[in-house]
């Protein structure tokens, strides 16, 4: 019986084949799809990888490869930052953008939103498209110069236009002073241009004070012995982009009047 375990005899091993061949190094890459990438994403780095994409397969060709493999490295090189460079801009862009378009779609909704969504004006007058009191032939009520006398017979709370009437009839109420938004009283802006918008509640107060001080300066007396009732326009926050700083100081009684306020 044969031992499967004994050695193999020469005669039946395999002749040696022939030694593999070593195959040839793979040439160095002349950077050329880096370039066409810079080119495409930024292409102020495509030019700047061109040129060695070119020495790169210059020097190829001559049979240098390392300096063809340098040059290529340094072209690959210049289309990778080309490309993270786009990259970053794109994506600085994208965000600049879209913080844009949501800055000015909130801007147009408040210009161009619903009445109710609009600054109100810092005497809480209505919007313009809410209707209001006075005769249809009447004087707009921001038309009024300073010394009209008006009717208050039939007003509400919300007047639009007014009669106007010579002030020796019967009246009810008077426009006695016309002033402007003191640039004292404002904050400056920090580029020196025309100041913000100082907010309602800010106008509210001083357009107050301003027609209590001057109700005094007209008739000597505080504003709050005389019976009457003080109102104003003043200007809000549109009025402000159009550069309105009028303030008007308007007084109105419950009894007929006959006079000026300067007069009492």
């Amino acid at each position: 019986m044969t031992d499967p375990y004994a050695p193999v005899p020469d005669a039946y091993r395999p002749a040696p084949g022939p030694a593999p061949v070593p195959r040839p190094p793979a040439p160095p890459s002349t950077g050329a799809g880096w370039t066409v990438v810079a080119l495409l994403s930024l292409w102020p780095f495509g030019l700047l990888a061109y040129p060695h994409t070119q020495r790169a397969t210059a020097a190829l060709a001559a049979g240098d490869l390392e300096q063809a493999a340098a040059e290529g490295a340094r072209a690959r090189r210049a289309g990778i930052a080309g490309l993270v460079v786009a990259i970053v801009l794109t994506c600085v862009l994208t965000v600049a953008l879209t913080a844009g378009t949501v800055g000015l779609a909130v801007w147009l909704e408040r210009q161009l939103g619903p009445a109710a969504d609009r600054p109100q004006s810092a005497t809480s007058y209505p919007a313009d498209d809410v209707p209001g009191s006075g005769p249809a032939e009447g004087t707009s009520v921001w038309e009024l110069h300073e010394g009209d006398c008006y009717l208050t017979d039939g007003l509400t709370d919300v007047v639009r236009t007014v009669a106007v009437v010579p002030c020796d009839q019967p009246h009810g109420g008077e426009l006695f002073d016309i002033t402007y938004v003191a640039a004292s009283a404002l904050e400056p802006a920090d580029d020196a241009g025309d100041p913000e918008y100082p907010g309602d509640p800010w106008m509210a107060r001083y357009a107050a004070q301003v027609c209590r001080d001057s109700f005094e300066e007209h008739t000597g007396s505080p504003a709050d012995d005389a019976g009457l009732h003080l109102w104003h326009t003043a200007p809000d926050a549109w009025d402000w982009r159009a550069e309105g700083r009028r303030i008007a100081c308007l007084a109105e009684s419950d009894t007929a009047l006959t006079g000026q306020v300067g007069d009492r």
